[in-house]
């Protein structure tokens, strides 16, 4: 459990560094040269780590980078940050926004993490996403 609450906390981190970057890049900028520019600074710090982060049994690279989910994974990166990047272009809010789109996430989450991976669902989590609907309304009103 402290492995799952610093890496969650090694994630927060990022989060909040994200939004900070995001919020604060060249408004006139190409976005997707923008985006070009990041991934290249990501590929660089991923291949530098790397070598840090090996596996048991040895896989062939290919088998660990050709498969759908690395795609689609690929594809919904690409989606989130252009959504950030143009969300707060036109004026998007740095405290809610990324609290928003956590939510609404949740949210459509629920189907695959209950029907695909077999998740369980408590009236806590129930509680829980009633207590994030009223929150995604709250935070919306003007």
């Amino acid at each position: 459990m402290k492995q799952l609450v610093l890496f969650l906390l090694i994630a927060a981190l990022g989060n909040a560094i994200y939004h900070i970057s995001q919020k604060t890049l060249a408004p006139t900028a190409n976005p997707m040269v923008l985006l070009m520019a990041v991934y290249a600074v990501a590929f660089v710090a991923a291949a530098l780590a790397a070598p840090f982060f090996r596996t048991s049994a040895p896989i062939a690279w290919t088998a660990q980078v050709f498969n759908w989910p690395v795609l689609a994974l690929g594809v919904s990166v690409l989606l989130i940050e252009i959504g950030f990047l143009l969300a707060y272009r036109t004026g998007g809010s740095l405290q809610w926004s990324g609290v928003a789109v956590n939510g609404v996430s949740a949210i459509l989450l629920l189907p695959a993490a209950l029907l695909v991976f077999r998740e369980a669902f408590s009236p806590a989590r129930a509680v829980g996403l009633l207590l994030t609907l009223s929150g995604l309304a709250l935070m919306t009103r003007k």
